[in-house]
């Protein structure tokens, strides 16, 4: 009987939900939905950098799809790269491999692993799929949540262009998010773009976007009602002089 009572204990303890972490640093990152990269380093996608905070929504379609993204660096500039793992409503969600490849890292992990080999003189550092999740952080402003993966934080010796590389070592597919960089966005264009991004990332996920509908329609009533009073003390004026 005790047996059976510490089984059902120890179920229930595994089916409980885990409590969201919402300290994952998510703002400032301007959303990315790229199309499909090549899977080589001499066709990586072009990135403007890897400095600024970006986050890369993308899929991998198809077994042993591999995705290369590219971007200039110069000598010193800080490569900061962690993967995130969807939390999905229906599914599809991939945990992959990544791995940071330029000229001369500080140093090299597992470049052994790399689904390609890599040109004379290049260094790689390697994140394999943790073999656990955590519990998943929420993203305050959209409201999705992420488990987050490894991260990889390294440095360039020398400029030029640097890549990021993800592939499944298992062949699996499906969708998978890479939090790229450090520095945080100065135009007022990405602010004024919020709405949008908050749109984006919503439906990417498969999540409703009523409540964004729900508050365009608020406002916009809320306008037409403001008018309204705004123009009747003017009406009530031209009938008292007519």
């Amino acid at each position: 009987m005790a047996a059976h009572l510490r089984i059902l204990a120890e179920c229930m303890t595994l089916t409980q939900p885990q409590p969201d972490r919402t300290g994952a640093d998510f703002a400032g990152s301007t959303p990315t939905f790229p199309g499909l990269p090549g899977a080589a380093l001499q066709t990586g996608l072009r990135l403007p950098d890897f400095q600024s905070k970006r986050l890369i929504f993308n899929r991998i379609g198809q077994p042993g799809q591999v995705h290369v993204y590219a971007a200039e660096c110069r000598a010193g500039e800080r490569l900061r790269v962690q993967m995130l793992v969807p939390m999905l409503p229906a599914g599809g969600a991939v945990v992959p491999a990544f791995a940071v490849v330029a000229q001369s890292l500080p140093y090299s992990a597992d470049m052994q692993k790399l689904p390609f080999t890599t040109p004379a003189g290049f260094s790689a550092v390697v994140a394999t799929p943790p073999a656990q999740l955590t519990a998943p952080a929420k993203d305050v402003l959209t409201r999705v949540r992420y488990y987050l993966g490894p991260t990889i934080d390294t440095r360039t010796l020398v400029g030029g262009r640097a890549y990021l590389v993800v592939w499944s070592p298992h062949n699996h597919m499906g969708k998978y998010v890479l939090q790229v960089g450090q520095r945080w966005p100065l135009q007022w264009g990405y602010w004024a773009q919020i709405p949008i991004y908050w749109w984006r990332i919503r439906g990417w996920f498969g999540q409703s976007r009523a409540a964004l509908v729900g508050a365009v329609a608020g406002a916009a009533l809320l306008g037409a009602l403001l008018i309204g009073l705004l123009r009747r003390p003017s009406r009530d004026q031209d009938r008292a002089n007519t």
